[in-house]
Parts: C-alpha cells; sequence; structure tokens
C-alpha cells in the first residue's frame, strides 16, 4: 500500500429530461443579489470526455473557466464505465453495488430478454418483476424534494427514474412524460426537439431548454444536464478522430453560450458550474466476445450473458470455474471480477477473480462474473492513447486508465480559483458536495464525499491525504499457465476510487 499526500487538486421529445421545476418564459434580464450560500448548481455531464481533449484548441471555453476555477486530473467514473451505471452514481452519491444499475443492460429470471437500462417503461417493468424501485437507493431529486427545492434533469430519462408521479412541475424520463401540457408550453417557446440522434442540433437545443429554466422566473435549485454528441462521434468516428474533436468543440461552443449568458444576465456569481463526464474512451482493436469464451468452456445453453457480464445462478462452482478459465485463457480479457468469498480478502469467489466488493458492484442484481476486456496504452492513427479488444470503432466500458479518468472541471462563487488537483474525485462526489453547498445533510449511506478541497473556506489540498491501494491476484493452471491482475485504487478518507486494472499472463 502507498501513501500520498496530495500537492495541488433520446429521442425526439419523447426526449431528454426528468425535471421537477416550474415553467416559464425566457427575460430580458435577471436582476437577483443572492448570497454564495444561496449559489445554484449546474452539472454538465459531457458522455465520453477524456481529459486530455480540455486543452485551449479543442475546448477553450471550458478550458478558460478551468484556469479560473479548478481543474481536477485525477477523476474517476465508476465501473463498469458505461454510462448508465454513471448516470445513476451522480444524482445518487453510490456506486452500483447501492443504486442497483449495473450496466446499459441488465438481465432478471423472470425477463426473456435484457432490459436497456436507459428505458423508463423496460425499468418499471424491471423494477415490477424484481418487487425493487428501479434505483435502490434514494436520489438528489427526492432528497431536494423533501426539502422543497427544484432540480431539472436534461439531456436523458433515467437520471432520477425513482420520480414518477411527485405530483411537482414537469420532468421526462425516457418514453414517458408528464403533463402534456407543460411539455407544449416549452416546446412553444423552445422549440420541438430536432430529428436524428444525438447531432449538434440536439446540443444547441438541449442547452435552449437549460437557459429557459435558468433565466426564467422560478429556475431550479440543480440543473443536471446531460450532452451527448461526443459520445455519438467518439463511437462512430474513434478517439481524437477530426469529427470527434469537431463534436467535442460544439459542445464546447455551447457551453460558451452558457457562461456568455450567466454573464449577460448577472449569473456568474450565482451559479456553480460541474463539468464532469460518465467515462473516458479507447480505441477499439479487437473482437472481445463472451459468447466466445462461454463456448470454449463447454456451457453453451447454460449460461446468458449481456455485454460483459456472465450469469450463472444455476450453476455449481466448478462450472463457474470452467468459465472463469476461459475467460483466464483469452488474450482479449483483462481483469475477471466474481463475486465476494466468504472469507475476508480481495479475492472473489473463484480463485484468480477480483472481489466484486473491490469494485463496489457486489448487489442482488450483479450476476455471477464480470469481465474487463484487456487493454493498452498504443495510440491510434490520430495519436492518441488507450486501446481495449472491444470490437467496432471506439467505445469504453473497460477497467482501463483510458476509460475509467474523466474530465472534472468546476468553477463559480463556491468554487477556489485557479487551482489544479490530483486530488482523487469521481462521479459519486456530486451529489454529496452539493447537497453540501445547500446545507443539506448528504446521507450516511453515501459513498461520495464532499470536495472541500475544491471549496472557497475549504481545506487547501496540500491537507488531504489519500493512498494508492493495490490489490492482486493470480491462478496457475496444471498445464502451468498463470494469470495475474492487479486492481489499483485511490482512497479518501472512506471513499474509494477505481483507477485501473492490470492483468498478465504466463
Amino acid at each position: 500500500m502507498k501513501k500520498y499526500i496530495s500537492k495541488n487538486l433520446a429521442f425526439s421529445l419523447t426526449f431528454f429530461l426528468l425535471l421537477l421545476t416550474s415553467t416559464g418564459s425566457i427575460p430580458d434580464s435577471t436582476e437577483k443579489n443572492i448570497s454564495v450560500s444561496e449559489a445554484r448548481h449546474l452539472v454538465i455531464v459531457v458522455d465520453g470526455l477524456r481529459p486530455d481533449y480540455v486543452t485551449p484548441e479543442i475546448m477553450p471555453n471550458v478550458y478558460a473557466m478551468a484556469q479560473n476555477g479548478v481543474i481536477g486530473k485525477n477523476s474517476y467514473a465508476v465501473f463498469p464505465s458505461f454510462t448508465r451505471p454513471n448516470r445513476t452514481a451522480i444524482p445518487t452519491g453510490v456506486y452500483p453495488h447501492k443504486h442497483g444499475i449495473i450496466n446499459n443492460s441488465m438481465l432478471h429470471p423472470e425477463l426473456d430478454e435484457p432490459v436497456h437500462t436507459g428505458n423508463f417503461d423496460n425499468m418499471h417493468m424491471y423494477a415490477e418483476v424484481s418487487g425493487t424501485p428501479i434505483i435502490t437507493t434514494t436520489t438528489l431529486g427526492e432528497i431536494l424534494d423533501d426539502h422543497g427545492k427544484k432540480i431539472l434533469a436534461l439531456g436523458h430519462g433515467s437520471w432520477l427514474m425513482n420520480h414518477k408521479n411527485l405530483g411537482k412541475g414537469w420532468k421526462m424520463a425516457g418514453n414517458f412524460s408528464q403533463p402534456d401540457t407543460t411539455v407544449q408550453a416549452i416546446l412553444e417557446a423552445v422549440g420541438e426537439a430536432p430529428a436524428g440522434g444525438r447531432t449538434s442540433e440536439r446540443t444547441a437545443w438541449e442547452v435552449d431548454l437549460y437557459l429557459y429554466d435558468s433565466l426564467g422566473d422560478s429556475p431550479a435549485d440543480v440543473v443536471l444536464l446531460w450532452l451527448g454528441e461526443t459520445d455519438a462521434a467518439g463511437h462512430a468516428f474513434g478517439v481524437g478522430a477530426p469529427e470527434t474533436l469537431d463534436a467535442v468543440s460544439n459542445v464546447d461552443k455551447h457551453i460558451g453560450r452558457i457562461i456568455q449568458k450567466h454573464e449577460e444576465h448577472g449569473l456568474s456569481d450565482q451559479v456553480n458550474i460541474f463539468i464532469t463526464s460518465d467515462h473516458g474512451f479507447t480505441q477499439s482493436i479487437g473482437n472481445f466476445r463472451i459468447a466466445d469464451y462461454v463456448r470454449e468452456a463447454g456451457l453453451e445453453g447454460q449460461v446468458e450473458f449481456v455485454r460483459n457480464m456472465v450469469y450463472m445462478p444455476d450453476s455449481d462452482l466448478d462450472e463457474i470455474k470452467r468459465m472463469v478459465e476461459a475467460l483466464h485463457r483469452s488474450e482479449e480479457v483483462g481483469a475477471v471480477y466474481t463475486r465476494p468469498s466468504n472469507s475476508e480478502g480481495d479475492e472473489g469467489v473463484v480463485p484468480g477473480t477480483l472481489s466484486t466488493d473491490l469494485i463496489m458492484w457486489t448487489h442482488d442484481r450483479s450476476p455471477e462474473i464480470i469481465a474487463s476486456p484487456a487493454w493498452n496504452s498504443e495510440a491510434n492513427e490520430f495519436g492518441w492513447k488507450g486501446t481495449t479488444t472491444r470490437s467496432g470503432t471506439a467505445t469504453h466500458g473497460s477497467d482501463s486508465p483510458f476509460d475509467m479518468n474523466i474530465a472534472f472541471v468546476a468553477h463559480g462563487p463556491d468554487i477556489k480559483e485557479g487551482i489544479v488537483s490530483s486530488v482523487p474525485t469521481g462521479n459519486v462526489d456530486f451529489t454529496p458536495t452539493i447537497l453540501h453547498l445547500m446545507d443539506i445533510e448528504p446521507l450516511k449511506q453515501m459513498d461520495g464525499r464532499i470536495m472541500k478541497e475544491i471549496l472557497i473556506n475549504g481545506p487547501s489540498l496540500d491537507e488531504i491525504e489519500f493512498e494508492e491501494l493495490i490489490s492482486t491476484v493470480s491462478i496457475e493452471y496444471e498445464d502451468e499457465f498463470k494469470y495475474e491482475s492487479e486492481l489499483v485504487r485511490y482512497r479518501v478518507d472512506s471513499t474509494y476510487y477505481i483507477r485501473k486494472a492490470i492483468t498478465n499472463r504466463y
């Protein structure tokens, strides 16, 4: 164990948002003088934003904002580094072991097909069958509602899926919206949702929705704004491709529009802006396929799988070990995780696997095995480092540092100025920090922490101690083939951050 002391810190209009706020028209000016303690909070999630995209050439507006606020070099997604586990971590402050959205798709034994965790109807069906809430912990929306505060979520429907009938304001989630009259009033003011997917037009429209609310008569206290254009471009064209960087720059342009409108309407000292991402991005160079490993283990017809997860609820331990061995022997597979063993330690129930407790992923909904594709630090044709053995052009979901490390920028009346921080932070920290700034006590079950080191009057970066934790497991098979996996995490107080896993075969 090493110890460090920190030196520094979709839909068309079935569309986008989940919100609990009132409506109004965009005024010509906003004349309000509020104290810092009454500041509002805007969390912008730029889907798939790698931290090395935040440069003066690619993202001049965000970069400039960072120079006047805080830029975090050591911020992390939750694993798996897919969208919806992270989208749920942000408004709950917990990892998947508590919020229950363990992947972008999930299986349930009573359902014939995997459910898409971004689809409101799918997830309500899953909740009904399982007898549990969609999100199995308390969300930021519920907390704010209890305190008479308003939350607005734009850009994605599964931010706060537990909210179906709170009876306040208006909201949209996946293919669910209410009430129609309010939605229609907003469309008349802002315009219909652009046709197509996550495009530049969509980005502009979603920012228009934010401005409609923030410059209105009764703005939300907290806004969660999701911008997906960058992710769509990354998947289609690759990491650092010209088209991808164009999409990143376009998002930056519209964030600049928000900054400009805040300045014009006297909101710069009234709104804290946090910018993060759900995951990083890696170039794809392989054909990682769970189906192939099931076949190699001779378990066809006995195993169900979706994405990088293997469900074997009716299998004995020997069959699970066979499945794990097939994964261990494939060069396209990185770290393998299984449910924790009965004994204490870092190893899962199968020798040579890491415990899902280490990645805070052990939940009733979790399958027996989750595997990461292998990764390396090689550069792609555009000169950007980070590849995985996933198929396609470029993607994410691995435990590589290029997928786990995410951008983090903060600026506003409650934020320190001119700080570059290497103190570990993550998506689980936003809700505790925002609640703290609103003088609301974060819930004890939250895994995240208050990022006090970035706040005015908070401790200096040098006062924050953090540890690097390394967990290593290995196994040697009868033919002398040896597999070894090492998980690297950080810890600040009682909050853990997953940095990467490293795999070796001998």
